[in-house]
């Protein structure tokens, strides 16, 4: 998943509330539509977003692949690419209920997608071993009392991308592994207008901490973040700007951490894979290393992820079903892996991006225990106070972790 499209996603996703106008209570499959679609030919529209050359260089072949695989069967999957803003795209799609038979779904948006039965089960038409192969938080952030709403295409978890000169000149040979090394090298790294991190008031970059200190952000369907634990994880977040090590991208100048270890301004910032086509094309001088999140009390990390989801509204739901499930396939998922684009979602493609890609291990690594980006029915609430919180926290206007966190918590009740 591209940078660009996280931050689209999270700047249009309090459309969420109003993206089911027009679909009043819960979608249900029209059963008598379905068993009388006409045999014959049948051509399905997959829904996709624009994006960048290579990547939809990608989403082609994949899909001519699946054509050539489904010529006899006489099934053809032809690709639809949403203009502007696709939350308002498909915002009005499935108000008029004209929404591909497929499309993509970002997890973050899932719950409410799927609590509205916008998209149908999967599960008749899956292989439950196949299932297995798939790594099973990702699979998670797309299911609900124990059914399957989508299978994810790719995905990105956050890893720590660092400056090796800077390292080198400060005299660090290894990237920090826990929260007390993590403040230790960035002590060393801050130089004047030079800081360690660069950190912005997210959510998405935050909450890993959270996790590494035992917290939680959401708990089932209930909220969980104002407690103790996300409270430290928080604190923790924030003291390396409050000491100095670390700065807002606004603060060093930038428009996100991206930019700021581009330009050198920091050393080290907790970003995602995106982070690799941005350096190769905004700094290809510039010679980083990634390495897994520091660990707090355990481990934590976040994972951004989008899946292939099937409208209820569908007329073709078992050839929908096929066509989601090849585009999430081996042959699919090892074009991804070969691509570079992202991580493939299948832990047996695992070993085929890290031999093609062994410096992007850690990226994989840190899968095994991160937590899908999504807060539930409220996410676009929660994040935006929770960011808030964050603002407040660093700007002095509450005393502590705590209090920001409480704050937040009444804020979205």
């Amino acid at each position: 998943m591209k940078r660009n499209r996280i931050i689209a996603l999270i700047c249009s996703v309090a459309l969420t509330a109003t993206i089911f106008v027009g679909c009043g209570n819960k979608a249900k499959v029209d059963d008598k539509a379905k068993s009388t679609a006409p045999a014959g030919p049948v051509t399905l529209k997959v829904q996709v977003w624009g994006s960048s050359p290579t990547e939809t260089k990608l989403i082609d072949e994949q899909i001519a692949a699946f054509n050539v695989a489904n010529k006899s069967k006489k099934i053809t999957l032809k690709k639809e690419v949403a203009v502007g803003d696709y939350n308002q795209v498909m915002q009005t799609k499935i108000a008029a209920k004209t929404e591909a038979d497929l499309f993509y779904l970002d997890v973050s948006l899932a719950p409410s997608f799927i609590d509205k039965g916008v998209v149908a089960p999967l599960d008749e038409y899956l292989d439950k071993e196949d299932l297995k192969d798939f790594y099973p938080n990702l699979l998670e952030g797309f299911q609900k009392d124990g059914k399957t709403y989508g299978l994810p295409k790719d995905f990105n978890s956050l890893g720590l991308f660092y400056n090796k000169k800077m390292f080198a000149d400060a005299g660090i040979t290894t990237p920090p592994k826990t929260w007390a090394e993590f403040e230790e090298v960035s002590k060393k790294l801050s130089k004047g207008k030079v800081k360690a991190l660069s950190l912005p008031d997210d959510s998405a970059r935050f909450a890993p901490f959270i996790f590494q200190a035992g917290g939680n952000i959401v708990d089932g369907d209930k909220m969980a973040f104002n407690t103790p634990e996300a409270a430290k994880g928080l604190e923790f977040y924030y003291s390396m700007i409050k000491k100095g090590y670390a700065a807002t991208p606004k603060d060093l100048g930038d428009g996100w951490p991206g930019d700021s270890l581009a330009k050198g301004n920091a050393a080290m910032v907790v970003e995602g894979g995106w982070m690799i086509p941005f350096m190769k094309e905004t700094a290809p001088k510039v010679e980083y290393g990634i390495a897994e999140l520091p660990k707090g009390q355990k481990q934590g990390n976040m994972l951004f992820t989008v899946s292939y989801s099937m409208s209820t509204n569908t007329k073709h739901p078992k050839e929908a079903a096929e066509a989601i499930k090849f585009l999430t396939g081996k042959t699919s998922q090892e074009m991804v892996a070969n691509s570079g684009l992202a991580i493939p979602t299948r832990t047996s493609m695992g070993s085929v991006y890290t031999d093609k890609f062994p410096e992007r291990k850690a990226l994989v690594d840190g899968t095994k225990y991160a937590t899908p980006y999504s807060y539930g029915l409220k996410f676009a609430k929660i994040n935006l106070e929770l960011g808030k919180a964050g603002e407040r926290l660093r700007l002095g206007k509450n005393p502590d972790a705590k209090t920001a966190l409480d704050e937040a918590f009444k804020a979205v009740q």
